[in-house]
């Protein structure tokens, strides 16, 4: 590797785009899901550490990556699918006291109203 200019240090995160093609047509095959390929440069201790492990150990790797995207992935859905849970139940608790407090009003206003939940209820 040759000297880096100045400012343009090496980062882990740091994202390089290659230059649009100049036709402006659709990425090719070789694209990414998200659009056009994307270039990351890793640091030269990322490099010898990739260049020191085997196969093995980089397919066990990989596998720990897919495994704990996945479990974040399943945490955020039984996460909103729990939120979900507790606002229907709640909001189905609000709406029925409301409706209860209503029925009562009209019970008490009303007497044939009065009288059929007396019938119901069993009440005298």
């Amino acid at each position: 590797m040759g000297p880096v200019a100045q400012g343009e240090g090496y980062a882990m995160n740091a994202v390089r785009h290659p230059p649009r093609s100049p036709l402006g047509g659709a990425p090719g095959p070789d694209a990414a899901l998200g659009g056009r390929v994307r270039t990351i440069r890793f640091p030269p201790y990322w490099h010898a550490w990739f260049a020191r492990q085997t196969e093995l150990r980089l397919a066990a790797l990989d596998e720990l990556v897919d495994e704990h995207v996945e479990r974040r992935v399943l945490r955020r859905y039984f996460r909103r699918l729990k939120h979900a849970a507790l606002f229907a139940f709640v909001t189905a608790a609000a709406a029925a006291h409301w409706f209860a407090d209503q029925i009562a009003w009209l019970v008490e206003r009303i007497p044939a109203l009065r009288a059929f939940w007396n019938l119901v209820v069993g009440g005298a």
